[in-house]
């Protein structure tokens, strides 16, 4: 008889543990997602957080994209790092998870994604519409299979010789080319390190490298009745001592007009000119035919620092801030302000510090839309990152 009991007690036992668990198991899983998005999230790996500098805190690293799914259509791809979804910032994996467990077939997400890897500091937003199931032949453990949070504790390595591998490890730390000021009589402007004033007059400067064949030069005189082409070319011939070919003019904003050219010496360049009243007002930057890739933005952009004293103008409303002086963001703009217009072709952007050291960046790439002190640029010094502010200071 005692034996029955037993048994019916063991039975009874049996049955509330097991109960216990299913109702510990209800509580604690992760409700069926309602909608399939084909994400997974995981943990900040110490790479990624590297590349993320922007973010104060959070963030979660997107290791999945299943292919043929919405999030893989809309261009999401694993890597990057999930900054905020529907507006909500994003401070961990599980979260995030959490909030696209919530999504409902149909309804539409956007998310706020860096991937610094590619080169842009900057956010940008990706919509994501849920589907209701995974697409047919993929299969998963859940069906449909639900987010996940993943610990992916691996630290990234660097490739040899791999120049991608170190920016992908060491983040986004933006290094701006410093610039020093030159100038001699009423002209000044601002190069690299090591480069010297080749040669000045009251209406002229040409700075050069210390090495190699780079050259800046900014000069303005009266064509007496002369043809801006043959102007031009007669001073590149004079200049470089070899015969030059242009290319046609090409118009540019505010009556300025661009010109590339080459010379039978392998040098090469561009020319950005305005002529008023019978006065020409040339910008040039001439390099090696095979150092143009690198050498017209860098060189173009130190061209475009010079300037000799001129009667000024108000500022027009095209003029970004990142291409013309201070005096200018003031309301006092130059020639040089209104040629430097060509910056934005060339990628490239001045800013300064608090102390007037004048540094060279691309806008596009070397802003950050959250820093210390909020949106603006950056770069680092003695372990901090100190905020540069646009402008040029001459």
């Amino acid at each position: 008889m005692f034996r029955g009991w037993q048994g019916i007690c063991i039975s009874i036992a049996a049955a509330l543990a097991l109960f216990a668990c299913a109702v510990l198991y209800a509580i604690h899983a992760a409700p069926v997602p309602g909608g399939f998005s084909g994400l997974e999230f995981g943990a900040l790996t110490p790479g990624a957080s590297a590349r993320t500098p922007m973010l104060k805190r959070g963030g979660a690293l997107v290791t999945n994209a299943m292919a043929d799914s919405p999030a893989a259509e809309a261009g999401i791809v694993p890597g990057e790092v999930v900054a905020a979804i529907n507006g909500v910032t994003v401070l961990s994996a599980r979260q995030a998870s959490d909030l696209v467990r919530a999504g409902r077939a149909g309804e539409r997400f956007t998310f706020t994604l860096y991937d610094i890897t590619k080169g842009e500091v900057r956010p940008r937003e990706v919509a994501l519409t849920f589907d209701a199931a995974p697409p047919v032949g993929k299969k998963r453990y859940v069906h449909p299979p639900r987010t996940l949070a993943k610990e992916i504790p691996a630290v990234l390595t660097v490739a040899a010789n791999a120049a991608w591998s170190k920016r992908i490890l060491r983040g986004a730390t933006i290094k701006p080319v410093p610039l020093l000021e030159l100038g001699d009589g009423p002209c000044n402007g601002f190069a690299p390190e090591r480069w010297k004033v080749a040669g000045h007059l009251s209406d002229t400067l040409h700075v050069m490298a210390g090495e190699g064949f780079a050259h800046a030069i900014h000069h303005s005189a009266a064509l007496d009745g002369a043809d801006p082409q043959a102007f031009l070319k007669t001073y590149l011939e004079k200049t470089f001592g070899a015969p030059a070919v242009l290319t046609p003019p090409q118009a540019r904003p505010f009556s300025f007009v661009l010109q590339d050219f080459g010379n039978r010496k392998g040098g090469a360049g561009f020319v950005l000119y305005r002529v008023i009243d019978g006065r020409i007002a040339l910008w040039l930057a001439a390099m090696l035919g095979s150092d143009v890739a690198w050498g017209k933005p860098l060189i173009g952009a130190v061209a475009l620092t010079l300037r000799c004293a001129a009667p000024t103008k108000l500022r027009d409303p095209a003029l970004l801030a990142t291409g013309i002086s201070l005096r200018c963001i003031k309301g006092a703009c130059e020639d040089s302000d209104f040629a430097a217009t060509y910056l934005s072709v060339l990628r490239k952007g001045y800013v300064h510090n608090i102390k007037g050291e004048m540094f060279l960046v691309n806008p596009r790439k070397d802003y950050w839309q959250s820093g210390a002190d909020g949106p603006g640029f950056y770069h680092q010094t003695g372990g901090e990152n100190e905020r540069l502010y646009p402008g040029r200071i001459n």
